[in-house]
């Protein structure tokens, strides 16, 4: 609706709520790249306010209508309150603000970041790193939330988790008697005895990074993991009591079908270690590795599509390798194969909270 210069859905409520509340400031903070319809709806029309914009999905047309784009905490404070620190003392979230009944779940499910960015760092195809420092939060302060939010199911935002930040988490929120989810990477620490650790804390399911089965796509993508680990940890996680979701990436530049029907033969293999499978087809994203140094993933050409809304379409032309098309081909080939591995509706990768709650039963 918004690329044909239409209103969203409940746009007039919305609109109408953030007047009601006369705001002296209004910020948005775009996590993904479909909030950006909406808020440049929103934007467009708070032109008499002043408006921030930060995020990793936020794009040029979002900074062009706002009043401000800002990148981080620190330059948050500084905006609003003339802050000048090298440490930021972030107090505790409060959810009290939210009614939490009115949210599209049995029972309130709180998202928590523990951390800002991600501590590896060195993953070819992704952008959400850019140049901001790693930094832990107080782990008082998270708790002090965790409290305040009187809620018991807590899905952790983080991009990656070290694992001896992973076990004073643990630590805390088994002191705190509720359940707890995150992403993390299939490396060799993650032995049975952490994850069972993990477990007893409330971990009741684990968001794997899992990608690819070939160890040379896994070293093409500065994964830092290998195949036999992977099936290590999710034996490991699984045996500990963990349901392990696994997020595969086909069509990775220079991938081969052979690779590729190593992962599916892979997860087949493990399918007794998991729960569910979350696919998705290899799509460039500028700021990358990959984009940065093309030729060394076998990428030609590059094409950038501009867009209503929404950052360039990137697409790409390749010298060895499957195609986006000829990945996409494949999977849904191997459609049947992929959904027989999963314990849970298929559908449940587009409601991970409800399936984290079911978990937790």
């Amino acid at each position: 609706k918004v690329v044909r210069n239409e209103r969203p859905e409940f746009f007039e409520e919305l609109l109408q709520k953030i007047k009601d509340f006369k705001p002296d400031l209004i910020a948005f903070s775009i996590v993904y790249s479909s909030q950006a319809f909406y808020a440049l709806s929103l934007l467009k029309e708070l032109k008499d306010y002043k408006t921030i914009v930060g995020g990793p999905a936020v794009n040029e047309k979002l900074i062009n209508v706002s009043t401000q784009f800002l990148k981080d905490e620190r330059e948050l404070l500084d905006y609003v309150g003339n802050y000048k620190s090298d440490v930021i003392e972030y107090p505790p979230v409060d959810f009290s603000c939210y009614d939490l009944k009115k949210y599209f779940t049995p029972e309130p499910l709180i998202p928590l970041k523990t951390s800002n960015t991600c501590y590896y760092k060195k993953c070819a195809y992704c952008s959400h790193f850019c140049d901001v420092p790693y930094e832990e939060y107080d782990l008082n302060l998270i708790e002090a939330t965790v409290k305040r939010s009187k809620a018991k199911h807590f899905f952790l935002m983080d991009e990656m988790i070290p694992v001896p930040r992973l076990l004073k988490l643990a630590e805390m929120f088994k002191r705190l008697n509720v359940y707890w989810t995150c992403q993390l990477k299939p490396i060799p620490l993650m032995t049975f005895d952490v994850l069972k650790t993990l477990r007893e804390s409330g971990m009741t399911q684990i968001l794997w990074g899992v990608e690819s089965a070939s160890d040379r796509v896994l070293k093409l993508m500065c994964k830092g993991t290998q195949k036999s680990n992977i099936e290590e940890v999710l034996k490991n996680s699984h045996n500990a009591g963990i349901k392990n979701i696994v997020y595969i990436i086909f069509g990775f530049p220079t991938e081969t079908k052979e690779e590729l029907l190593e992962t599916i033969n892979f997860m087949v293999k493990n399918s007794e270690y998991i729960d569910l499978v979350s696919t998705s087809i290899f799509g460039l994203q500028a700021g990358t590795p990959i984009y940065k140094n093309p030729e060394k993933f076998s990428i030609t050409k590059i094409h950038e599509e501009e867009r209503t809304v929404l950052d360039p379409k990137i697409t790409y032309e390749i010298s060895q390798g499957l195609t986006q098309e000829e990945a996409t081909k494949i999977r849904q080939g191997y459609k049947s194969t992929l959904e027989k591995i999963n314990k849970y509706p298929k559908t449940m990768n587009f409601f991970r909270e409800h399936m984290f709650y079911l978990v937790s039963k």
